[in-house]
């Protein structure tokens, strides 16, 4: 992630869609709000694209057993 991505409302809001699609099941109002917001501007797609991307990796990425 770049430092450009911290601060830009489009990832922001991608990475959010992403958090909340985790932490429980979308409802059929939040799918389609999303469904929404992704169709409105490629860059949303993108945006979410990677942020689910990002989730995946950091899901793979072994814990250090540093606690």
């Amino acid at each position: 992630m770049t430092s450009s991505e911290h601060t830009d409302p489009t990832w922001q809001v991608a990475w959010s869609w992403v958090q909340r699609e985790h932490e429980q099941p979308l409802d059929a109002s939040a799918l389609a709000e999303r469904a929404l917001w992704l169709k409105s501007d490629p860059a949303h797609r993108q945006a979410y694209d990677e942020a689910s991307r990002l989730w995946l990796l950091a899901g793979l990425v072994p814990p250090t057993g540093d606690d």
